[in-house]
């Protein structure tokens, strides 16, 4: 008796090109959270958001198209109780025991604020009802979120990143407070510590970003008791000291070093500034390094010290660093250009945080690499326990969506082939108005309907479409056109391209079963147009090469002398005078400097 809760960014709710349920069933999870859909409402269409199975719970940005967004799909054995989009109460659906509203907010928000960071449909929350192994009842609430990264082009992007971080832990401690456990899933957008990125920053400058010091007080760090590291008795000592202090259990003994980083981080978040950089790190300076200070958020300056304070004290564990605390390339995101995914050159920004009170239920954390589909890979956890299903769905339920109650018409529809019973229903209509409407002119409907008759008669009519292949197949000539062609020929030994292309004007003939031969030539010199004899194929028969013969194809791609394997064409996106421009590179996989299987450092640029 278990249940598992999977989450998964998956760049684009419409890039599946499988059946839903497909993709569902094939997940096994009870509990299923997408993050980045990338649909907005009015793109909804129903195969993806009504399934056969399972109820669905969507937000949507409010900002822009194609953007954003999140889903939760439940199985029908887990239909939760209360749903709700966003995270600050002022949307769709209702919490249980008032865990959803604005008043329970800790702090002083501004309205404007609130909207703002749930505008983008970043966050949708579910609540069910669980019965643990023991018998005992118990309330869970999923919270599926995608967090904001920073753009290194929008500073303003920093504090929105922070402050919707707060908006998260503040709304987890609202529910908390009602007796109901916690879980958050979803794209967290930063990578907590060093052993979360592929390849971080030899300087206190990792530990130092917002990012990962606002995780810090947000994060308690424990850890499984399960594994035993072997250490000395030295180290085990100072291990033991270090546990009691930081609620660390004994598997950390062997790396004691990696874990005082985390308590480091907090005396950062005091004492020293911050750039821009967070979990998809990407490099930018530091702006404002004294004070820490940036405007471009609600016309406003915020400093560092402003941007970490919290409300709250209310903290939460990295269930998959519960299990697995020293584990490492557990990566949950990659870079699709530079195919980082091949040498498994990425950072873990994908989790699930659960409040420690709910750790007893807790059996396994996973990081499932071998799915595909995305820049990202899904993770999960497996709960020991059984979901009570919901006797009634709450109303923010997909289902209940009036586009898909029939109360509301799609564009799609007036697009649909109509059946039988419905032409006959407009004929019986159109001739009951011809009766009654005496205005209308008889002779206007005859020549309607003479109209229609001639259309529909056309379209009736139609003619089997030639195959590309006839265009290059040579047609046994009347004698006309072989003394044409003889004339025509007459001119030089090497115009078989003249031939060729008097050839293609002509209506030509061929067989749909024949394809084109790139090995065939076509008609030569020597015959004049006439029908070969002997053990020759007719001139029916015979094939020029193709599009081969017209046009040659492209260049083999270089070598690239790292491992002497063709390289790869690649296309600069970024703005700047080599917009645009194409190049080759190793098609290998980013990695590590000096890694014989990542990419090498070839580089050319295409025409020279």
């Amino acid at each position: 008796m278990s249940v598992r809760i999977l989450s998964w960014n998956i760049n684009g709710l419409r890039s599946f090109k499988t059946n839903m349920k497909q993709l569902l069933d094939s997940l096994e999870a009870d509990i299923i959270c997408f993050q980045e859909t990338k649909v907005t409402r009015d793109m909804l269409e129903e195969p993806f958001a009504i399934v056969e199975g399972y109820s669905s719970y969507f937000n949507f940005s409010k900002k822009k198209s194609g953007y954003s967004g999140v889903a939760t799909f439940c199985s029908n054995q887990a239909s939760p109780t209360h749903a709700q989009e966003g995270l600050t109460g002022k949307h769709a659906g209702e919490l249980f025991d008032g865990g959803g509203t604005i008043e329970v907010l800790a702090g002083q928000w501004q309205e404007e604020e609130l909207k703002n960071l749930d505008s983008e449909g970043r966050a949708v929350i579910t609540q069910h009802l669980m019965r643990g192994t023991e018998g005992k009842e118990l309330r869970i609430a999923v919270i599926n979120v995608y967090c904001p990264h920073v753009d290194p082009e929008k500073p303003e992007r920093r504090i929105y990143k922070l402050r919707f971080y707060e908006l998260l832990r503040q709304r987890a401690a609202a529910i908390r407070a009602t007796g109901c456990h916690v879980i958050i899933v979803g794209d967290i957008n930063t990578s907590h510590r060093r052993i979360d990125h592929c390849d971080p920053d030899d300087t206190e400058d990792f530990e130092s970003r917002l990012g990962r010091r606002y995780l810090n007080m947000m994060l308690l760090p424990i850890y499984k008791n399960e594994q035993q590291n072997e250490t000395s008795g030295t180290d085990q000592k100072a291990g033991v000291e270090s546990a009691q202090n930081n609620h660390v259990c004994s598997s950390q003994l062997g790396k004691i070093d990696e874990l005082n980083k985390i308590n480091d981080g907090l005396k950062l978040a005091k004492n020293s500034s911050c750039s821009l950089t967070e979990g998809n790190d990407y490099s930018r300076a530091e702006l404002n390094s004294k004070t820490g200070e940036e405007g471009g958020y609600g016309g406003e300056q915020q400093s560092d010290e402003a941007l970490l304070s919290s409300s709250t004290n209310f903290q939460m564990v990295d269930t998959f660093r519960y299990f697995y605390p020293l584990k490492e390339k557990a990566f949950t995101c990659w870079h699709t250009l530079s195919n980082s995914r091949a040498t498994n050159y990425g950072t873990r920004i994908d989790y699930i945080f659960c409040d420690q009170d709910f750790l007893t239920y807790l059996r396994d954390g996973q990081v499932l690499q071998e799915v595909l589909g995305s820049d990202h890979c899904p993770v999960a956890i497996v709960i020991n326990g059984e979901i009570t299903s919901a006797a009634k769905l709450p109303s923010s339920c997909t289902k209940f969506y009036p586009e898909f109650q029939g109360q509301q018409q799609k564009l799609s529809s007036y697009f649909q082939p109509k059946s039988s019973s419905t032409k006959a229903n407009q004929n019986f209509t159109l001739q009951k108005t011809e009766s009654t409407n005496k205005t209308w002119p008889q002779n206007g409907i005859k020549r309607k309907a003479e109209v229609f008759k001639k259309s529909a008669s056309k379209m009736a009519c139609t003619e089997k479409q030639k195959k590309l292949s006839s265009f290059f197949t040579v047609k046994q000539s009347s004698s006309v056109d072989r003394e044409n062609d003889k004339n025509e020929n007459s001119i030089g030994q090497n115009h078989t391209d003249v031939n060729f292309a008097g050839h293609i004007d002509k209506e030509i003939k061929t067989d749909d079963s024949q394809n084109i031969s790139s090995h065939e030539l076509p008609l030569s010199q020597e015959s004049n147009g006439n029908p070969v004899s002997g053990s020759q194929k007719p001139p029916t028969q015979v094939k020029n090469t193709g599009w081969n013969f017209l046009m040659k194809g492209p260049k083999p791609p270089p070598l690239c002398p790292g491992h002497n394997e063709p390289a790869v064409l690649r296309t600069v996106r970024k703005k700047g005078p080599n917009m645009n421009r194409q190049f080759y590179a190793c098609a290998r996989g980013a990695g590590k400097e000096g890694d014989p299987e990542a990419q090498c450092n070839f580089f050319k640029w295409v025409g020279k």
